[in-house]
């Protein structure tokens, strides 16, 4: 248990890996020391309670406890959660992808899992619920977690750029080259930076998963990249990031790691010349 945590039920322990998952789903109850997280306030009233019980079972390497177990079911049901119109967030974070954020897309044209979360029974009966997949849809190499294991279930194809597929050897569909590609309400774009062959989804012009790529950053109080985590190119990145500035219909960012966030109507455009001007900053 570590010492930051302040007195009472829930606690996080020395296991943690700093993926800061837990401070997404609750911020109120969760914060960073730099090195991992910790609980900085026990959850006040039933709101605060049932979202940390969700952090709690996102936690990739199970570093948060309590001291008095609690009933987890209602948390767990819950999950896939839902986040925007046929948009949802499947919780079940898993550590080989650092505790990066999975999502999962119903639509009458097929369903898709963008990365992937753990191979857990419950997540399974859900989807089985919710019509299965037929997409997987995997950014990059390092977040495709268990991919396979739902792609065998479910009979799915999972989509990877060649540059990345090493990690998929095996993937159904294996895009290659910067163009864009189009699959049912899909825009796939090719955003290399974070790593040589990312990709990135619009979906309906609204909704933007952004892999490792792009995110809500609350240090800063704004969207932007991870200087700090950048494998391939932050010059090629800088690119990939100016690029997005034609997705004026985004209404909602969709990360692997980093906040999720919301975006005001037509508002996307100069969020990424804001976004641009301070990756430039901090060359």
């Amino acid at each position: 248990m570590l010492a930051e945590n302040v007195e009472g039920n829930f606690f996080v322990d020395s296991s943690c890996i700093n993926c800061g998952a837990c401070r997404h789903y609750a911020p109120e109850v969760f914060a960073g020391t730099g090195t991992s997280s910790f609980v900085k306030k026990q959850p006040q009233g039933e709101t605060e309670e049932f979202i940390t019980k969700q952090a709690l079972l996102a936690c990739p390497t199970a570093s948060i406890g309590m001291i008095e177990k609690l009933d987890l079911t209602s948390a767990r049901n819950a999950f896939p959660l839902s986040m925007a119109t046929d948009i949802y967030l499947n919780g079940f974070n898993h550590r080989n992808s650092y505790g990066a954020h999975s999502y999962f897309i119903q639509s009458e044209t097929g369903n898709w899992l963008v990365d992937s979360p753990r191979f857990v029974r419950d997540l399974v009966k859900k989807f089985e619920e919710m019509g299965g997949l037929d997409y997987i849809f995997l950014t990059h190499r390092d977040d495709v977690s268990e991919a396979h294991r739902y792609a065998q279930h479910f009979g799915a194809k999972r989509i990877i750029h060649q540059l990345e597929s090493d990690a998929q050897k095996d993937a159904e569909i294996i895009l290659e080259g910067d163009k864009v590609h189009q699959i049912s309400l899909g825009e796939i774009h090719f955003t290399p930076g974070h790593t040589q062959g990312h990709l990135v989804l619009l979906w309906d012009t609204r909704y933007l998963f952004t892999g490792d790529h792009f995110a809500w950053i609350p240090s800063l109080h704004q969207f932007g990249s991870f200087r700090n985590a950048c494998w391939y190119s932050w010059e090629k990145q800088i690119e990939s990031v100016q690029r997005m500035e034609a997705f004026h219909d985004v209404e909602a960012v969709f990360p692997w790691h980093g906040k999720w966030g919301m975006v005001d109507k037509q508002q996307f455009p100069h969020i990424i010349r804001k976004s641009v001007e301070w990756m430039h900053s901090v060359k």
